[in-house]
């Protein structure tokens, strides 16, 4: 083809046959045949544009639905990454029409209905609905998601069936995406690395076709073989792209050419730049009306009606629609309404005739068009993201907005890019502030908590009030989280002379957080006005004042001004009346949890259980815009389940805890965990996995870690880091009441040999829990006391420590006291009494696993001269509470998602809890469960 590239109106068909893949499709149907079988597959089709991946993709669409599996599929366009969650809406979308619409949508999937709902603002939860809709959908049989162009995908769609996949490993569940080597988003292609390193994944790369393949081709094309000559030619101008080659040879074909020798001079040049010279003739051939409509396409993008590109190319009507049909002809278009490229390719060729500094400038209008058409703020705001700024506030204000909805329905990586472009707008200096706090809180849900602290600084020192508050509250959480304690201090002095005591949202939440600080011993002089609250004046009507509740309430505790009943009473009081016709906010939830940990502190562990049961689907529902909320909603669960020696219970939501902490970056629940296992370990009595855990715990917990050194038998360290307060009978810490620490340090010097010193922090001990209880930590301290007195005293002191922890669900610590009372009986020559209170200590150790204390009751039951009788629980009493509920519903004839989604737990914990079901009643399997529980349970 000599000059210039000629003006062609044939479509060549596609080939019938896939050429020189036989790799790619071996892996495909691999991929489907594990899917088939139960195993969650992801195969990633990564190559250059043009090289074939779509065709492999259609081509295991086929071979799925062909095999019966429900398929659904979807085409990224190009700017559907600054879109949250597209790419779900085009997979699901048909799916829920399919299923009834999103108003029938049920469960927990339901969450998702705004993101199906026309006109609906999806909010928190859309994440967590999705990822169950996807479950529900795949336990309905085998699903292939197959999707063309997944680097184009925005990431939090991503993210949610990474996670999904991540949680359903074991369901019949298959991805198949094409992708190019590398995404212009940074973040997308983070997620792509994850799903493309997820167990059961591979990446695919088809290679260029060879000499021989690119021979099959063009007999395909051309319906006779080609000359070598001929082939050679072609082979080397498309590179072996196979999109590029049927390019190449597209003009020949229509002109009814043989691939002879001679015909190898017709060639012209292929390539990226050869395609877009190709498409500029071609437009320049068709005329200026049908080019500015090619280039209005390109901008806009697939499936824009062509009304909409028309209006942004200065035409309409029938014009419009000739110079549609004339790009269709000349395929450049692929369809003409709404318009569809052919190729990603041909669009991008399209685009780049756009003159430098014009495409800008077409995004502009794009985004003036899209408005007036009554589009959506989040298309609109796309096309800004590439407009160069016009400092209009309208704009500006526009992007915010967007931002807002990007934040509350859990992306904060597009709310960070579109206020990071709203800023450069810029805003009225009126808005900047909250332009900038708003970027600060995607800044630190993006890993950027610089960024967030000069931002925080800024609109603290340079916004109005109330923004100056909230920026002061955030920073203070910041700080903390950056163990930044000089920069807490100055904060902190800011603050007081900021008097933070009005009504507003903002100061009622920093004025709690001061509180905190004042009641942690952390704020030597607080100002008098601080403090000085009547806790019975405070309303509940909001998170906020809930939140100012508690913490005034725990300030009043530690100056002893609100006793331990009171203070119980203001805890149940900061949960009272939790709203139940709305979802609870973000504050409803962080009030209700801190609360939650202080009712299990102060005995209450039945309240603190019925809080946490009523914040589990809110904290599932937040889990992504506040992970945090999550992590510490599973932390307080297994807190109180070790506490009450459901260490099983425990150690299986520990695992789950730690996948989901892990997940999210949350390095602190991370070592939070380590804790918890600690704690397991040394009520087990492994001595060296519960300090190798302790001190893995939370850098901040320091009577964690101090625990952890003395356990490893290092007092010295423990000591140290404990550091006691002299106990002289005046105001008490707020971590002598929360923490045992004089009960530590008690421990800890006589482990030195330092009997006074530990006899007096015992007495220390004691005189805190007689003032403040509560009566299991009461219990504990007596028993303590005990150990320094003779014998008919500890057995009075060990009499009332067995009276304070009664009734208590915290089942280790009555065993160990009741293990003390009983040697103590023994050491009385009470031998008869002895054995009656050291069989029943035993019997509980060993129910719990408790194998130390075992081990120590054992030897004091033969010292009273008794025989050791251990009883072996079984059948229905020997399953937690967990796996009985689980067990009740497999039974009733529930599907392990079903399950799990009704219990807010993941797959892989019903899994773990089923296969313990039937250890423990000795059962095959699911089929056998109904007979067996029907005899059993209660």
């Amino acid at each position: 083809m000599a000059g210039r590239p000629r003006v062609v109106t044939a479509v060549v068909t596609q080939p019938a046959t896939m050429v020189e893949r036989v790799r790619e499709l071996a892996a495909l149907r691999a991929c489907l045949h594990d899917v088939r079988d139960g195993q969650a597959r992801v195969v990633v089709l990564e190559g250059a544009a043009g090289v074939g991946k779509t065709a492999l993709l259609r081509e295991a669409r086929d071979h799925a639905e062909a095999e019966g599996f429900r398929v659904l599929g979807a085409r990224m366009p190009h700017l559907a990454a600054t879109a949250p969650h597209e790419l779900l809406r085009r997979l699901f979308g048909p799916e829920v029409d399919r299923l009834g619409g999103p108003q029938a949508l049920t469960g927990a999937a339901a969450f998702a209905a705004p993101l199906f709902t026309p006109g609906a603002t999806a909010g928190s939860g859309v994440d967590y609905g999705c990822q169950w809709l996807l479950a529900a959908i795949a336990d309905a049989g085998p699903l292939l998601l197959a999707v063309d162009d997944v680097h184009w995908a925005d990431v939090d769609s991503l993210r949610i069936l990474v996670d999904a996949l991540e949680d359903l490993r074991g369901a019949p569940l298959g991805i198949v995406a094409t992708s190019r080597p590398m995404a212009a988003d940074p973040a997308v292609e983070a997620m792509l690395a994850r799903l493309a390193t997820l167990p059961g994944a591979s990446v695919v790369r088809p290679g260029p076709l060879t000499e021989a393949g690119v021979a099959a081709v063009l007999c395909a094309a051309f319906g006779e073989d080609p000359h070598p000559h001929f082939t050679l030619a072609c082979a080397q101008a498309s590179g072996g792209n196979v999109f590029y080659l049927r390019e190449l040879v597209r003009p020949l074909v229509a002109a009814g050419l043989s691939p002879t020798a001679a015909a190898a001079a017709e060639l012209a040049a292929s390539g990226p730049h050869a395609l877009a010279a190709t498409v500029r003739w071609r437009l320049d051939q068709l005329g200026p009306l049908a080019t500015a409509l090619a280039q209005a396409a390109a901008v806009l993008g697939d499936d824009s009606p062509l009304r909409v590109v028309a209006a942004l190319a200065e035409t309409g009507g029938d014009p419009a629609g000739r110079a549609a049909a004339a790009l269709e002809a000349a395929s450049i278009l692929g369809r003409a309404d709404p318009v569809v490229f052919p190729h990603p390719l041909v669009r991008a060729a399209v685009e780049r005739t756009v003159p430098p500094g014009q495409l800008g400038r077409l995004h502009a209008r794009a985004a003036r068009v899209l408005l007036d058409a009554a589009a959506s703020t989040a298309k609109v705001a796309r096309h800004l993201l590439r407009a160069p700024p016009e400092g209009s506030a309208r704009v500006a204000g526009l992007l915010t907005e967007e931002a807002r909805r990007s934040l509350d329905s859990g992306s904060p990586e597009t709310a960070q890019r579109l206020l990071t472009r709203a800023l450069a707008e810029p805003p009225a200096p009126s808005a900047r502030p909250s332009v900038l706090l708003a970027l600060a809180q995607a800044d630190r849900a993006t890993g950027a908590p610089a960024r967030a602290q000069e931002h925080l600084v800024e609109v603290m020192e340079t916004g109005p009030r109330d923004l100056s508050i909230t920026a002061m509250a955030e920073l203070f959480d910041l700080l903390y989280e950056l163990d930044d304690q000089t920069g807490v201090d100055r904060l902190r002095r800011r603050a007081f002379e900021a008097e933070p005591y009005g009504i507003s949202p903002a100061e009622v939440r920093l004025r709690a957080e001061l509180l905190l600080d004042v009641a942690a011993g952390r704020a030597d002089q607080a100002p008098e006005r601080l403090t000085r609250i009547d806790l019975s004046s405070i309303d509940i009507q909001t998170g906020e004042q809930r939140y100012l509740l508690l913490c005034v309430a725990i300030h009043h505790r530690a100056t002893g001004e609100c006793p331990p009943e009171e203070f119980l009473g203001h805890l149940r009081r900061v949960v009272q009346d939790l709203p139940e016709g709305r979802p609870l906010t973000g504050w409803e939830v962080t009030a209700a949890l801190e609360s939650a940990a202080f009712l299990a502190s102060a005995e209450a562990m039945a309240d603190a259980d019925e809080v946490l049961e009523r914040l589990r689907p809110d904290v599932a529902r937040l889990r992504r815009v506040s992970p945090g909320l999550q992590a510490e909603w599973s932390h307080r669960s297994v807190l109180n389940w070790l506490r009450c020696g459901r260490f099983e219970e425990a150690l299986v939501a520990l695992a789950e805890a730690e996948t989901f902490a892990d997940r999210h970056g949350l390095t602190l629940y991370q070592s939070v965990a380590n804790y918890a296992r600690g704690c397991i370990a040394l009520e087990r009595g492994d001595y060296a996995g519960a300090a190798r855990h302790l001190k893995s715990g939370p850098a901040e917990t320091v009577f964690a870690t101090a625990l952890g050194e003395l356990v490893a038998g290092r007092p010295e360290q423990a000591l140290l880091l404990l550091d006691p307060p002299e106990g002289d009978g005046g105001a008490v810490t707020e971590r002598e009441i929360e923490d045992e620490v004089h009960l530590l340090a008690s421990h800890a010097h006589q482990m030195l040999g330092h009997r006074d010193l530990a006899l007096r922090e015992a007495e220390h001990e004691l005189a805190v829990r007689l003032r403040h209880g509560p009566s299991f930590r009461l219990a504990l301290a007596l028993r303590r006391r005990a150990s320094f007195a003779p014998a008919r005293e500890a057995v009075e002191l060990l009499e009332r420590a067995m009276g304070e922890c009664a009734g208590t669900p915290r089942l280790p610590i009555r065993a160990r006291v009741q293990a003390s009372y009983g040697a103590a009986l023994r050491r009385a020559g009470r031998l008869r009494e002895a054995r009656t209170e050291l069989a029943s200590a035993l019997d509980l150790a060993e129910r719990l696993g408790m194998n130390r204390l075992s081990r120590r009751v054992t030897a004091d039951i033969r010292a009273a001269g008794g025989r050791p009788r251990r009883t072996r629980v079984t059948g229905w009493a020997s399953l937690t509470g967990s796996q009985a509920a689980v067990a009740r519903l497999a039974a009733d004839g529930h599907t392990n998602r079903e399950i799990a989604e009704s219990l807010y737990v993941t797959i892989k914990t019903v899994e773990t809890h089923l296969a313990a079901v039937y250890r423990k009643l000795a059962v095959p399997g699911r089929d056998h469960l109904r007979a067996q529980i029907s005899g059993w349970a209660p």
